[in-house]
């Protein structure tokens, strides 16, 4: 994602964070410029114009669905970071049924701001993107148009997730519904904004799962020559045949998602694939150490 270049200004609204009182400083934004309301001021300050507005929430449990109304009220199409404390499929849901563009959980980092600001700012044509079909804390469905930046946004919502995985094994979870995603988008969809894909995200005591659907015809594993996954002990011979049929660089997307997660499993005609984290090893691990039991 590339760096702003041009000099803009944001809102935020009822800021508890220092790093949302000072992002220029510290989410190295010097080409940003910042003003701060408290929330009683919030929708006389939306009446002008912002591309973007941080409104910090400040509540533990679902986002407040009344100040991001009140923010969007005055200007429909205004785009709002939504930040709060409670990181889980709920949290997804509550902000999409409020039309926010995305949102942040604390603990916040500058990274992760800066990223998801610029992720906002960039974005056109936005708020028909993503649609939430069905939210729980335990299973969210969506629906995505087969464009690269709804990619981008659906996984800068995950990313924010707050499971019980480790940092590196949600990153890399994380990777790889990103690769898959794409995928989808760019193989199975053509990149036609038209075309829709649909992503599912389960949690059960056991597992995290992604289940991802295209529009495409599908494709066999043996007929994907131009892929990483299609050639063994590490050859790069796919990068010749992408280059022969004038396909961009990459070909690793399968092969990263296959080993980032425990299971991949693709339908019979491969547009659809089911992407499996388990947790049940750990938990295990966990009670063993717990009770001094020593796993095998």
């Amino acid at each position: 994602m590339g760096v702003l270049s041009m000099s803009v200004r944001i809102l935020t609204v009822n800021a508890g964070d220092d790093l949302l009182r000072d992002i220029p400083k510290r989410a190295a934004h010097q080409d940003l410029t910042v003003e701060h309301v408290p929330a009683e001021l919030a929708a006389q300050a939306a009446e002008s114009e912002y591309p973007l507005i941080l409104a910090d929430l400040h509540q533990p449990e679902l986002c407040d669905a009344d100040l991001i109304r009140e923010l969007r009220h005055s200007r429909p199409h205004q785009k709002v970071l939504a930040v709060c404390s409670r990181g889980d499929a709920d949290a997804i849901a509550a902000m999409l049924r409020q039309h926010a563009f995305g949102l942040l959980i604390r603990p916040l980092t500058p990274q992760r701001v800066r990223e998801a600001i610029e992720l906002a700012l960039v974005a056109r044509d936005w708020e028909d993107d993503i649609e939430l079909i069905s939210g729980s804390s335990q299973w969210l469905q969506l629906r995505l148009r087969c464009k690269m930046e709804a990619a981008e946004r659906a996984v800068q919502m995950f990313r924010e997730l707050q499971g019980d995985l480790p940092e590196d094994e949600h990153e890399e979870l994380t990777t790889a519904f990103r690769e898959l995603l794409m995928n989808g988008i760019e193989h199975g969809g053509g990149g036609d904004p038209r075309k829709s894909l649909w992503v599912n995200y389960v949690v059960t005591k056991g597992a995290l799962v992604f289940y991802i659907r295209d529009p495409g015809p599908g494709f066999s594993m043996t007929g994907l020559k131009h892929a990483a996954i299609s050639n063994p002990q590490g050859s790069l011979e796919h990068t010749n045949v992408r280059e022969e049929k004038g396909i961009r660089p990459g070909g690793f997307g399968i092969l990263l998602a296959k080993n980032m997660a425990d299971e991949l499993i693709y339908s019979e005609r491969g547009n659809e694939v089911i992407l499996i984290k388990h947790r049940r090893s750990r938990h295990a691990a966990s009670e063993n150490a717990e009770s001094g039991n020593v796993a095998p």
